[in-house]
């Protein structure tokens, strides 16, 4: 499943598996400092499918839909 799941709830934790798509939506969530083995921590979503809120070590990243569905996800 990727970060834009329904069955995703706030407050729930995932691991990424893998982060796919095109190779400049890979860099830049790769720059933002998301990798394969990291935990989140669902948030919310903004109103109106709006930007995903998660929270990974002491971090808070808005992920917009394009982003959110690179990132392959399980729960944890």
């Amino acid at each position: 499943m990727t970060l834009l799941d329904a069955k995703l709830k706030p407050g729930q934790t995932v691991e990424i598996l893998s982060i796919a798509g095109e190779h400049l939506l890979r860099e830049r969530l790769h720059e933002m400092g998301l990798r394969s083995g990291m935990e989140l921590t669902i948030l919310g979503r903004a109103p109106f499918k709006g930007p995903l809120l998660v929270r990974f070590k002491n971090s808070f990243l808005a992920l917009r839909n394009e982003e959110a569905a690179c990132a392959q996800v399980t729960l944890k």
